[in-house]
């Protein structure tokens, strides 16, 4: 099965709810017919695309807003995916950085509703996603072995004059930092140790991790002096289980995740609608940098494999 495991939803519905919870203009809004999508999947050869939220998520300080804004989420998902039978599935939102709420709605999204797993931005209301406060649901995600999607956006205004001009600076610049940094703290806090059966699927090939792999790794050789949460052999074995997403694949990212060990952990992803499933199969099966077997695992085989049904119920 070929599956498209970066792909966005955000209805005009959806997008309303959102706005009136959490007070901020959503400028994104998403077609409900899904024939033009449902083309573009036709013309790639994807049997299912996954769809999750992204950058805008209900991470939001009110409890009960950001419970509401949640759940509404996922139920225009799981109507979405009962309308179009086997065509999509999900990566359920959870009300962050409320834990013991954010734990009861992900066990409905992966228990009740049948999400593929949990979408995750890198932080949550000014919070890493490893805060201690946050344990309640690492610990249903990590029972149930979950795919956790971590998809940037949520803070990428990381430097100076960024904010000035937002659609651009900052997914060009601020999101692939803002992936690595949230990646990377994963392993450097101990949550990957603690919550070794949780499925981590970083977007975009991981942002800047595998451009700074070799720095990173020196820097922690050099910083630790034998700490073992910064140990570079640590690092490597966490890092290189997590899976990637193909979107913005290029010639550069595919040198670097070769480089850093990651190659055969990309699976297909395209950032549907603002990117193109066709598009990105494309991108695949064109870059001379990927052997014929790599572009059949990419293609074919690591996405569906990542999304098998958990064997913990």
């Amino acid at each position: 099965m070929r599956v498209d495991v970066h792909a966005h939803y955000m209805p005009s519905e959806l997008a309303e709810v959102f706005e009136q919870l959490g007070g901020a203009p959503i400028r994104m809004r998403h077609d409900t017919d899904m024939t033009a999508r449902l083309a573009d999947m036709k013309d790639g050869g994807i049997d299912r695309q996954i769809l999750s939220l992204g950058g805008v998520h209900p991470y939001w300080k009110d409890r009960t807003a950001a419970v509401e804004g949640a759940r509404a989420a996922n139920d225009v998902y799981h109507r979405a995916l009962a309308e179009h039978p086997g065509r999509f599935g999900a990566f359920g939102a959870v009300p962050l950085p409320h834990a013991q709420e954010a734990a009861c709605e992900a066990v409905r999204c992966l228990d009740e509703l049948g999400f593929q797993g949990i979408g995750l931005g890198c932080s949550a209301a000014g919070r890493p996603l490893d805060d201690p406060e946050f344990e309640p649901m690492w610990a249903e995600l990590d029972r149930r072995e979950a795919v956790v999607h971590l998809h940037p956006g949520v803070a990428n205004r990381l430097a100076v004059g960024i904010s000035d001009y937002p659609m651009l600076l900052g997914p060009t610049f601020g999101s692939p930092t803002e992936t690595a940094v949230a990646a990377v703290r994963l392993v450097l806090s101990g949550l990957t140790t603690r919550h070794p059966g949780i499925r981590f699927l970083v977007a975009a090939m991981g942002g800047a991790l595998p451009h700074h792999w070799h720095k990173l790794l020196r820097n922690a050789s050099f910083i630790s002096q034998g700490a073992a949460s910064l140990q570079p052999i640590r690092l490597v074995e966490h890092l290189r289980r997590f899976s990637y997403d193909t979107s913005h694949l290029d010639a550069a990212y595919v040198v670097a995740a070769r480089e850093a060990g990651l190659i055969d952990r990309l699976v297909l992803g395209s950032d549907a609608p603002w990117g193109k499933s066709a598009e990105s199969v494309a991108a695949v099966n064109d870059c001379d940098q990927l052997s014929a077997g790599e572009k059949k695992h990419i293609l074919d085989h690591g996405a569906e494999a990542l999304l098998a049904p958990s064997r913990v119920t």
